[in-house]
């Protein structure tokens, strides 16, 4: 399989090509409006010298042709724009793959230091998990990978459905950039968004006076016109009727200009919405998830890009109000705007209820795009197993974040609840990148992302870390009380929770290391009583007896390290036991602090 940083670099060299093309068509396209132009201009003034009528023809003719010319010059710039948009993704891909994130949104607006674990975890903020997955191009979609990396799934076959999901996009990468490219090309904003909601509850519809004329005035107005024409009436009658025609369709002339600019707002809303939907409809889906999206976009009640097509045809319909000659004519024949109004409430009265779960499904096809896009990227990481055996097992886990040349991976398994793994070690061994790795593995796994492991089984639970504790000086709160504070609303959590699996990295840190040491035993033989297992990281290595006392529950594991006079020694693998080596004192030696 080709690797991906070859797929987006042959990517970029197509399309350069093919930009050189469109550009040297686009100029060609130029030359002949010009040439067009200035022919009009020669044969309009050489038939008012003249009067011969053939260069009225010509005229006219090349009229046309520029015409027909300057549509397809807009129909390129649209094709130049999106092939911008096209190379533009890969040049984003090729970045993050040589680790430049710069030109990838932070989710720093979804920071939020009382969630249970995204501010231990760098889910959100510079050189994140949301940095590194997010692809979106809606607003809802990015809201949904925020609600997904925030509230991961607690049941297998939801998240299993996911995966096959992101398994089927990630193996059509071109389908995923052209999703990708005809989002950017116009993107959606949040204003948009609230338009789109507007619209979808206002009412519309036509005064009642107008209802019994809308077929009657109409079919006797043509039928006279017909009539005046055969020389059976005389012009009076038919045009009186038109006159009538003509009044009735803009006496609401208020109404209909306000119900023509919310149509516009919203199709020019809803637009790139529309442009997603119409690209899902030509791709042929296998997975449960898919075809179940796929349904509800596109059933036997309604078919969404079918929709959206009328609507877009009535909203054309409204824009040649703009002609007064063709909105004259109309009106007064048909009184095509009434007819308008009609059309749209009737296609409101169908289709507006179904707007929301259109919204929702090109969200969520959003997402699975953005994690199918982090499979591709990855194609070392795997889609773990979510089962009932392990807690969690995972062989060669390391951390999504870190690049290949710097990641060092581990072995990890807990084999049921109640069981928790006390890490002990010396500064900058490795204990906090294994518990972060642990962490954003687990959330990866709970959304139906892949993982970076060899193998990775797990139960789908919740998750809950206190690694960064911080006191709040505005709220009175010392930084032993905010620990507290943290550690109650573990056990809060707890009592709430099937599963939970906790991560904990020195705990009680406010106090004294003796304090310190009898408070994190008690706490952790409290969480006994609590459905719930993880990882306790330490520096007090006394906690590590708990495997001597409650070997049933408690287990050793540690990072060592190897010195000598001069160097230290990080090998960062996980070995069996309490960490006997530390380098406090040698590095404050080596930095000559001490």
């Amino acid at each position: 399989m080709q690797q991906p940083k070859e797929y987006y670099q042959a990517q970029i060299s197509r399309l350069t090509i093919l930009l050189k093309k469109h550009r040297q068509r686009r100029n060609g396209i130029t030359l002949t409006k010009v040439f067009l132009f200035l022919l009009a201009i020669y044969f309009i003034y050489t038939f008012a010298n003249t009067g011969y009528t053939p260069y009225l023809i010509a005229f006219i003719a090349a009229i046309a042709l520029f015409i027909i010319t300057n549509i397809f010059e807009t129909k390129l710039l649209k094709e130049i724009q999106f092939l911008h948009k096209l190379e533009e993704c890969s040049h984003v891909e090729l970045e993050y793959l040589a680790g430049n994130f710069i030109n990838l949104p932070t989710g720093e607006e979804y920071k939020d230091q009382t969630h249970p674990y995204a501010h231990d975890l760098d889910i959100f903020g510079e050189d994140s998990l949301f940095q590194s997955v997010n692809r979106t191009v809606t607003p809802h979609g990015r809201e949904k990978l925020r609600e997904w990396l925030l509230y991961p799934l607690k049941s297998g076959q939801p998240i299993i459905e996911r995966q096959q999901a992101i398994e089927e996009f990630a193996r059509e990468p071109e389908w995923c950039h052209v999703f990708r490219a005809k989002g950017n090309s116009q993107r959606i904003t949040h204003m948009a968004m609230q338009q789109i909601e507007q619209w979808q509850r206002e009412q519309v519809g036509l005064p009642r006076w107008t209802r019994p004329f809308l077929y009657i005035l109409p079919i006797l107005t043509v039928s006279t016109w017909i009539l005046y024409i055969a020389s059976i009436l005389t012009l009076n009658i038919p045009l009186f009727l038109s006159c009538v025609s003509l009044f009735c369709s803009y006496l609401p002339a208020q109404k209909t200009l306000r119900t023509h600019m919310r149509l516009d707002e919203f199709t020019r809303s809803f637009s790139n919405l529309h442009e997603l939907i119409g690209h899902f409809s030509t791709f042929t889906c296998s997975s449960v998830k898919l075809k179940a999206l796929r349904q509800q976009l596109f059933n036997e009640t309604y078919n969404a890009d079918e929709a959206l097509r009328s609507l877009h045809k009535i909203q054309e319909s409204f824009d040649q109000r703009s002609n007064a000659v063709v909105a004259m004519f109309m009106n007064g024949l048909f009184m095509r705007e009434l007819h308008l109004i009609q059309r749209l409430v009737a296609w409101k009265r169908r289709y507006a209820a179904a707007i929301p779960t259109w919204v929702e499904i090109t969200g969520e096809l959003d997402v699975l795009v953005s994690l199918a896009n982090y499979k591709y990227n990855h194609p070392d990481f795997i889609h773990p197993t979510p089962g009932d055996n392990q807690l969690l097992r995972g062989t060669a886990i390391g951390h999504p974040l870190l690049p290949a040349n710097e990641c060092v991976t581990n072995d990890f398994e807990v084999a049921r609840l109640h069981e928790f793994y006390i890490i002990t070690g010396a500064n900058m061994a490795g204990k906090s990148t294994f518990l972060r790795a642990i962490g954003v593995n687990l959330v990866l796994a709970c959304c139906g992302a892949v993982v970076r492991a060899e193998s990775f089984e797990f139960q789908p639970m919740a998750l809950f870390t206190s690694m960064r504790t911080v006191d709040n000086l505005a709220k009175g709160t010392s930084y032993f009380h905010a620990e507290l504070l943290r550690l109650q609303q573990l056990v809060n959590m707890a009592q709430h929770e099937e599963r939970l699996f906790i991560i904990l990295d020195e705990i009680l840190k406010g106090t004294n290391s003796r304090d310190k040491l009898n408070g994190s035993r008690r706490f952790l033989q409290k969480l006994l009583t609590l459905p719930v297992a993880g990882l306790v990281a330490t520096h007090d290595l006394e906690l590590g007896e708990l495997a001597n006392t409650i070997p049933d529950n408690f287990f050793n594991r540690c990072f060592e390290i190897t010195h000598t006079d001069d160097d230290i020694d990080y090998d960062y693998k996980l070995k069996p036991g309490i960490s006997q080596n530390m380098n406090a004192s040698i590095l404050l030696e080596k930095m000559k602090l001490v």
